[in-house]
């Protein structure tokens, strides 16, 4: 089983943020609870920890309600998918790891150490951007 991993610049981020990250054991990946709180399952490997805690302090930094529901909730975890990959991802990055691979999701995902869902969520962005 992997452990979890921490990931300096994010958590550097967690602090400037007011963030405090807690662990878990079982369950979901991560959760925001509110007030600055996040807490992150132990055993994630590096990836999942990358992602859910940006994923995570996304909802901190957008001042999102932990208790919302329906199309509120909805878009809240839109955002915070949104501003996970743009933390995670740069521009330049993105297109030396498309030099590499080609359009292929999951080895362009592997190169930049992001899930595949990461990944598209920029994809995304980015093709709405440019339309």
């Amino acid at each position: 089983m992997m452990t979890t991993t921490t990931d300096p610049k994010l958590e550097q981020l967690a602090a400037q943020l007011g963030a405090t990250i807690v662990t878990h054991d079982g369950g979901e990946k991560g959760r925001y609870y509110g007030r600055g709180i996040i807490s992150m399952r132990r055993g994630l490997g590096p990836k999942n920890y990358r992602c859910t805690l940006a994923h995570e302090l996304a909802h901190h930094a957008l001042d999102h309600d932990p208790a919302a529901t329906g199309w509120v909730h909805d878009r809240q975890e839109r955002q915070a998918n949104e501003w996970a990959a743009r933390q995670l991802i740069s521009p330049t990055e993105y297109q030396l790891a498309e030099q590499l691979y080609g359009p292929h999701p999951a080895h362009l995902a592997a190169e930049l150490g992001v899930t595949v869902k990461v990944l598209k969520t920029w994809t995304s962005i980015y093709e709405r951007n440019a339309a």
